[in-house]
């Protein structure tokens, strides 16, 4: 009687919900990240795509300049992105805040970059691949 009794109480301890640090099943597969819509080649004209463009990563930006940044927070918007970052740009390592809004967000061509260690806004356009 008392194996019986054991065995239910183990079956129904497999039923519930898994503890917080269980692997999942090797069989599971995670969703997929769909990765941020800013990475990739900009520049502010065509012509400059070949050799001033800015390079951003998902967790970096490096202008054709001396603008390069480490991304420490990636915000999404409705328009884009609130990024806080650690950006060196001539020589001097600073934390900085700036915006990407992207022109269309759904398939983005234009992005304009606003704030942190660029003075003003720059509006950039996609470089082909």
């Amino acid at each position: 009687m008392f194996r019986l009794a054991l065995f239910a109480v183990l079956a129904l301890a497999a039923c519930g919900p898994p503890a917080p640090n269980a692997r999942p099943d090797a069989g599971t597969v995670s969703p997929a990240v769909e990765p941020a819509r800013y990475v990739g080649r900009w520049a502010a004209r065509p012509e400059l795509c070949r050799d001033g463009a800015w390079r951003f990563e998902a967790r970096r930006v490096a202008t054709a300049g001396e603008v390069a940044c480490d991304f420490d927070k990636v915000s999404p918007t409705a328009s884009g992105y609130e990024i806080a970052a650690r950006c060196t740009a001539e020589g001097a390592s600073a934390p900085q805040r700036f915006t990407l809004t992207m022109t269309d967000p759904a398939a983005p061509e234009a992005m304009t970059a606003a704030g942190g260690p660029w003075s003003g806004a720059t509006t950039l356009a996609r470089c082909p691949s």
